[in-house]
Order: structure tokens, then C-alpha cells, then sequence
């Protein structure tokens, strides 16, 4: 694997060793994607939410993923997902025990790298163990070209994907928050809910300890994140943006939820959940008595989460912004190529959540 001056990784193959067989374009999951997506199965979308508070407030969203995990582990099987190393970069990881779970709560905003884990989960799918693979819907379709075959005692959860910021910006703005802070970090908590669920607040802790809290409008990682300037190439037209997924669930935060299920709006955090396979279905049934829940339609649910069927929008500044990055501080950068948020967006934030209901209950009546 090679890293661009951008910071993300490529395969290079050494064509002085190549002997030609075909396997990387057999398992390749761009030139197969429409070969290993589900067929479509008209299971409605819920929004749910599981009805134990303390893993909706340690999880970005609803606290689903929580329980189907615990749901594995409980039947002696295998969770892989991805968890924060020793040096705040992502990688995937297999756990085995409950107490493990919080490494993979949570939405952990860069790209995971997959090192072991796809040659681990199937030595534990061919041992007979039930294994639930989570990652982004590229991710799973890496899995499914990797295994070569079907296993009805696999699980895949796609959590749905904005796109993966570079590394090498996560990195720049993390050393940035440390120098002003003046200690290593010990502990990153993207999206936690202080303010609510929908704030996308970020949290730092430090060794010597201080914190860093900020809201979205004021953070600007998640912001050039979200304005989607340091994405990776790829993402700008990602060939697994559709209905039809290659995984058995999908898992995303329920925008749009205040004007679908306004009932089940309480800002503490609401999961969109589609189940695209039979295995899907019946494992989601198994934690039905866990959960808050109500079926809304799929295009209800499209509304708010175009991120389902569409890539997000390359700026046009994006390419500067990444030639940049190694002139420029991560404040300058920012200055020089965020937009500013709109005050109405800003004072939407600012509003809680009982009272936003209350207007807009009067402005309807």
C-alpha cells in the first residue's frame, strides 16, 4: 500500500512478481459491485432506538449496533468493527466479550484500515462461529470478494457512509488540538450529546486534563468534513450509494426524523435501520424487545438521508485545499477555504429541542 501526498492509502501491485491469475479483479468490490448487492426485499425502514439510556447516550445515534453485537457475543460468536488505536487512528478489530463493545461505539469519522480481519472473521465463520462484520458498505463488499462465498452464519452491517476525510488532515488538526492544549490526547469522542444529538459536538480529553468541547459551527475538523473538502476521491462518486446494499443491514443516524416521527424526537439519538436480507430481518427481530421502534417507508425515510442513493458533491476548491495542506496551518485553511455557516443554521442550534417542537406544532396550527 502506497499514501498519496493526500494521506490515503493505495494498492500498488508489483508487476515484476505478477502472474497474471485475476484474483484482485475477481475480488475487486468496485468492479463487482452490482454483482454482490442483496436483491431488493421490501422490508419497511424503521426508526428505533434502544430503550436502555445509557447505550443510546454512549452511541452516535440510536444504540442499535449495540445490541446486535451483544446479541452475537451472548452466542459465543465474533464482532468486528472499528476502534480508535494508540494513536487515534482508526483500524478495524475482532472482539469476544461484552465489555469490549465500547471500543467500537460510536461514529469514528476517517477510514478504517481492515489489516487481519477479513482472513479473521473467516476463520471463525469456518470454525462455525456467528460472526457480525461491520464497516462502511465498501468495506463489506471487501468482505463478501474476500470470502469467495456465502455463510448463513454471517451478519454484515453497513453503517452508512458521508465519505472518509484523509488521515492526513485528521492527523494535522489532531497535533494542532494538543499543541493548544499542551497534552497527548487520551480520549476522542466524535457526535456526543451534551448538547443534544443533533449538534455533531466533538470532545477531546487530554493527559493533563483538560477538554475540548466545541459544537459542528465552531469545530473545524467536522466542518471540513461535512463541506466535504478533504475527502477521498472516491467518495465524490461512490459506486455503493443505493437502495440496493451489499450487506444485510443498514445502520444510520434518522435525519429527518422530526418531520417523519416526531414522537420518537427526543435528541438523544434515533437509528434509521433497513434490513436488506432475510438474515437481516430475522436477527433485527431477535432484538425487538430492546428497542423503541416504528416502520416508516422507504422513501420517507430518503427524504432526510440522501446519503443512501447519492455521493456527496466534490467542492471546487477541493484540490487546492489538498495541495495546501502542507503550507498551511489547519486554522488557515480553514479560513481560507470553509464556508461560514448561515445564521439561521447557527440559531437553529442554539434552540432546544422541546421548544423547537413547540414552534413548529404553532406554526402548523
Amino acid at each position: 500500500m502506497r499514501t498519496d501526498y493526500e494521506g490515503f492509502t493505495y494498492p500498488e501491485v508489483d508487476l515484476s512478481t505478477c502472474v497474471q491469475c485475476g484474483l484482485c479483479k475477481k475480488a475487486c468490490p468496485i468492479i463487482n459491485a452490482d454483482s454482490n448487492s442483496n436483491e431488493m426485499l421490501h422490508y419497511p425502514a424503521y426508526a428505533a432506538f434502544a430503550d436502555t439510556e445509557d447505550v443510546r447516550l454512549r452511541s452516535s445515534s440510536g444504540g442499535i449496533f449495540t445490541l446486535l453485537a451483544e446479541n452475537v457475543l451472548h452466542k459465543g460468536g465474533m464482532v468486528f468493527g472499528a476502534a480508535f488505536d494508540d494513536e487515534f487512528m482508526v483500524s478495524h478489530i475482532g472482539i469476544e466479550h461484552i465489555e469490549e463493545i465500547t471500543r467500537l461505539q460510536g461514529s469514528k469519522y476517517l477510514q478504517s484500515r481492515i489489516g487481519n480481519t477479513y482472513y479473521e472473521a473467516k476463520v471463525a465463520l469456518d470454525a462455525g462461529r456467528q460472526v457480525l462484520y461491520s464497516g462502511t458498505a465498501c468495506q463489506i463488499a471487501g468482505l463478501k470478494g474476500y470470502l469467495k462465498k456465502e455463510y448463513p452464519n454471517l451478519l454484515t452491517l453497513d453503517v452508512l457512509c458521508h465519505g472518509v476525510p484523509s488521515p492526513k488532515v485528521w492527523n494535522r488538526y489532531l497535533r494542532s488540538q494538543e499543541v493548544l492544549h499542551n497534552g497527548h490526547v487520551r480520549r476522542t469522542f466524535f457526535r456526543h450529546k451534551k448538547y443534544g444529538w443533533k449538534t455533531f459536538a466533538v470532545l477531546f480529553e487530554f493527559a493533563n486534563n483538560t477538554a475540548y468541547e466545541q459544537v459542528l459551527s465552531k469545530d473545524l475538523f467536522m466542518q471540513m468534513f461535512l463541506q466535504n473538502l478533504c475527502l477521498r476521491p472516491s467518495c465524490y462518486a461512490c459506486a455503493f450509494k443505493k437502495k440496493n446494499r451489499v450487506s444485510d443491514i443498514t445502520l444510520a443516524d434518522f435525519w429527518g426524523c422530526d418531520s417523519v416521527c416526531p414522537e420518537l424526537d427526543d435528541d438523544k439519538g434515533l437509528s434509521l435501520v433497513l434490513c436488506h436480507s432475510i438474515m437481516g430481518r430475522t436477527v433485527f427481530k431477535a432484538i425487538e424487545e430492546k428497542i423503541v421502534m416504528e416502520p416508516v417507508s422507504l422513501e420517507k425515510a430518503l427524504y432526510g438521508n440522501p446519503s443512501l442513493v447519492k455521493s456527496c458533491k466534490k467542492p471546487e476548491q477541493r484540490d487546492a485545499f489538498m495541495m495546501q495542506m502542507d503550507s498551511l496551518m489547519i486554522p488557515q485553511l480553514a479560513q481560507g477555504y470553509l464556508k461560514k455557516p448561515s445564521l439561521s443554521s447557527y440559531i437553529k442550534q442554539l434552540i432546544p429541542m422541546p421548544l423547537k417542537r413547540t414552534l413548529k406544532r404553532f406554526l402548523k396550527g
